[in-house]
């Protein structure tokens, strides 16, 4: 990418300190933008973090699935980690095949009204046809329980499960 190409006079007549004023306003804006990013770091504060999930899904026939019905399901070795980013809730989840910040795999978190202490959180992934929901019930350490619905309408597997794993504090 070469030099950008200004008309005649146009630098001048925005910046009466021509290409270098320019130069000064662009270091000195990028100089803002980092220290703001230093000084208000987002850190991840960890409610909670909740092991391997057990429960139930209802299969739909098609795809991989040969016939419908219910059947118990589980993910042994699944994690699923209540983090807030600056107020704002993601969810780490490690399932069958990976370990994945919802919101870095383009989930979109909706916090839901909730009440008597329920956090309770809904997940939409747009271009998956995948809906998730989790409500957790925590006591004022992170113990407790999350139980958590996921809706595959547009995969092999098709299904609507429900499950629930037990929760701790952070480590």
């Amino acid at each position: 990418m070469g030099p950008i190409s200004w008309p005649d006079g146009a630098i001048s007549a925005l910046f009466p300190g021509g290409i270098w004023e320019l130069e000064a306003i662009m270091r000195t804006s990028i100089a803002v933008a980092v220290l703001l990013m230093v000084c208000t770091g987002a850190k991840a504060q960890t409610k909670t973090e909740c092991g391997k999930s057990n429960g139930y899904a209802y299969y739909f026939s098609g795809g991989a699935v040969p016939a419908s019905g219910w059947k118990k399901d589980w993910i042994d070795g699944g994690q699923i980690i209540l983090n807030f980013i600056n107020r704002e809730a993601d969810l780490l989840v490690t399932n069958a095949t990976l370990t994945a910040s919802v919101r870095q795999a383009g989930g979109k978190i909706y916090l839901r009204k909730a009440v008597n202490g329920l956090i309770a959180l809904t997940v939409f992934y747009d271009d998956t046809a995948i809906t998730e929901d989790y409500v957790f019930q925590l006591d004022g350490q992170g113990n407790g329980t999350v139980a958590w619905t996921a809706i595959r309408t547009a995969t092999a597997t098709n299904k609507i499960s429900l499950m629930i794993a037990q929760c701790r504090g952070p480590r």
